[in-house]
């Protein structure tokens, strides 16, 4: 998976632009989202993707490859199962799953965030090294997290609003593709 480089942010950190969730991969066992937001030429996955894709640390590109398999796993064969994913809070999931433990301090390792709605759907956002040990002390992980919290409670609060909840695949999917975050 390749993607295009290079992309000027215009939101200031910490400030939430506004956006929408744009389908990034579709099979018969996934649909995977990703935040675009206003004014931005990337998808959230696309800068992860773009940003990772050629790191030099070997710990860290196993890291890349790892989440790599994780996503064509999901795609190809099983959909976002619950035991693919770190635990990072409710629906808010990190992966690689399985980090080995690091012998040379201050390598960290690479993480990727998403919200995980349901065996079906996934909305992946960004992610980047972490060298802390919880992802709140890192205040990039922490602004990426909180975006992703925020989309979550939006899906969340449209999905109560439809009277349905996250295993109604096509009435969640339509909410996912229609709301703005």
């Amino acid at each position: 998976m390749r993607f295009q480089k290079a992309v000027i942010s215009l939101c200031p950190k910490g400030a939430y632009c506004m956006g929408r969730l744009e389908l990034v991969i579709e099979s018969g066992n996934i649909s995977i989202y990703s935040p675009k937001y206003d004014g931005q030429v990337q998808t959230e996955f696309e800068k992860f993707m773009s940003n990772n894709d050629s790191l030099s640390q070997p710990q860290l590109k196993k890291d890349f490859d790892a989440i790599i398999a994780v996503i064509k796993k999901m795609v190809d064969d099983c959909g976002a199962r619950e035991n693919l994913f770190r635990l990072e809070g409710k629906n808010i999931k990190a992966v690689p799953l399985c980090v080995e433990q690091r012998r040379s301090r201050g390598v960290g390792t690479l993480r990727l965030y998403c919200i995980r709605i349901s065996d079906k759907i996934l909305v992946i956002g960004n992610g980047g090294i972490k060298k802390v040990g919880k992802y709140e002390d890192d205040s990039d992980l922490k602004d990426i997290v909180d975006r992703l919290r925020s989309i979550e409670h939006k899906i969340f609060i449209e999905t109560r609003k439809a009277h349905t909840d996250y295993e109604d695949y096509q009435r969640v999917k339509a909410i996912i593709e229609t709301i703005t975050i």
